[in-house]
């Protein structure tokens, strides 16, 4: 009996360090899987001349070796009408002639379709300097167009940069990417409009779940107790933490959106009618569905942190003549504040990574306007907004490009993942400190 006591434990300790050691290796691995496929994505490919002979024919071409399946090379070419349209696949056997020339520029068009030609770079920086058209037919059979300067968007020497020129050019794509907004035109936009929204959805939920998770905790710790009542509300809010989320969608939008959006906009917006102002999907009934859907998280994680006091205390400070609501607000809530943003955290987690509710109450692929802007009140809560999560999910399964899509999506997963774990550190180190200053009370 001895030695299994002695055994327990350790076996108990040494199981436990593993599962935090693959929790944290599954976490790194994570990161680093969405890292790899998405940031490749900007790094800048070389192009290639290939010279392809097929059915007894050669032709050249200019273009970027995406990927090698086996002996089939997957090939984009320039697209001269329509993006997405010049990929193609080539056996290596075809393949005649390679080659990557020093003189082919890269051109990237407004509305993301990229073209690749051997013309002298000058003269194609003299056309955007006159805003005239340009013929691109030199040395390259699929070319042919006649290029508006107007609809150029970048240039770029493809095969004569070194290393460090190539990281300044991943450098300006991922700025890009990360401060820039979509647009209809141009699928390879940029995320800047849905970080922001994603970012202004949590704050706003976590603004509206903590007041009303930490008024229902005090009423079934402090108030309630071991009643009958408090089980019954304790056993309620358990199950409420199992809804599955798109209820809480459906909740949202007939509970906010139709009922006291439309309402609102009959008693005070009826002149705008049938235009809602309150009745449409927006951040404010997004953040407000969030908060129902994470309440039951705050509620159980602050009425712990309450019943973590000592009753001592509490006895205390009534002996000294201090009233239970001075008792609550100058004793027991600041002692359960590093409870409140621990159920803080798990609310944000949860809630950042929400995407099938917002979907129904105010989630868009392409906002008209941002949610936060220089008009006062500069934060806009009745506008539609966009999501990193819907963007991962719209350019996932929704993209009419996969060599395009699937890396952008991983891209903007690795974004939301980062900004969740941003938030995250916000809160854990204000907790740590809350827990320092407090430590010497609670026990």
């Amino acid at each position: 009996m001895s030695r299994m006591r002695v055994f327990i434990p350790e076996a108990g300790v040494w199981l436990s360090a593993a599962c935090v050691s693959v929790c944290v290796l599954a976490m790194l691995g994570l990161i680093g899987i969405l890292a790899v496929n998405g940031l490749t994505a900007f790094w800048p490919k070389p192009v290639e001349s290939l010279r392809i002979e097929a059915d007894g024919q050669r032709h050249d071409v200019l273009a970027q070796v995406l990927d090698q399946d086996g002996d089939v090379l997957i090939l984009r070419s320039s697209e001269p009408v329509r993006i997405g349209e010049s990929y193609q696949r080539v056996r290596l056997a075809q393949i005649v002639a390679r080659s990557q020339p020093a003189d082919v520029v890269e051109i990237e068009l407004n509305d993301g379709r990229l073209l690749f030609t051997r013309i002298d770079i000058a003269l194609l920086q003299n056309a955007i300097a006159a805003h005239a058209s340009l013929l691109l037919s030199q040395d390259d059979p699929s070319h042919g167009i006649t290029l508006d300067a107007n609809e150029i968007y970048r240039l770029r020497v493809a095969n004569a940069d070194g290393y460090w020129q190539r990281f300044g050019e991943f450098a300006s794509q991922l700025w890009r990417f990360l401060s820039t907004g979509p647009t209809s035109a141009n699928p390879g936009g940029g995320i800047l409009p849905a970080l922001v929204g994603t970012v202004m959805l949590v704050l706003l939920m976590s603004v509206l779940v903590m007041p009303l998770g930490v008024l229902a905790a005090v009423y079934l710790h402090e108030q309630a107790a071991s009643s009958r009542r408090a089980r019954i509300l304790r056993s309620a809010v358990n199950n409420l933490a199992g809804v599955p989320s798109i209820i809480y969608g459906l909740i949202g939008l007939a509970l906010f959106v139709h009922q006291i959006g439309g309402s609102i906009d009959q008693l005070f917006y009826s002149e705008r009618l049938p235009t809602p102002t309150f009745g449409s999907g927006g951040l404010l009934w997004a953040a407000l569905t969030l908060a129902l859907l994470t309440l039951p998280v705050v509620i159980v994680t602050a009425e712990e942190g309450l019943a973590r006091v000592p009753q001592s205390l509490r006895d205390g400070s009534l002996a000294l003549g201090a009233t239970r609501a001075e008792t609550l607000w100058h004793l027991l809530l600041p002692l359960a504040r590093p409870a409140l943003l621990t159920g803080l955290v798990l609310a944000i987690a949860r809630a950042a990574g929400e995407v099938a509710p917002l979907m129904l109450v105010g989630v868009v692929k392409l906002a008209p306007a941002g949610v936060v802007d220089a008009q006062f009140p500069y934060l806009h809560p009745t506008r539609e907004f966009m999501h990193l999560g819907y963007q991962v999910y719209d350019t996932a399964l929704q993209g009419a490009d996969a060599w395009r899509a699937e890396p952008r999506a991983y891209a903007c997963a690795l974004v939301l993942l980062l900004a969740v774990v941003a938030l995250n550190l916000c809160a854990i180190l204000l907790r740590n400190r809350l827990r320092a200053r407090y430590r010497s009370l609670s026990y």
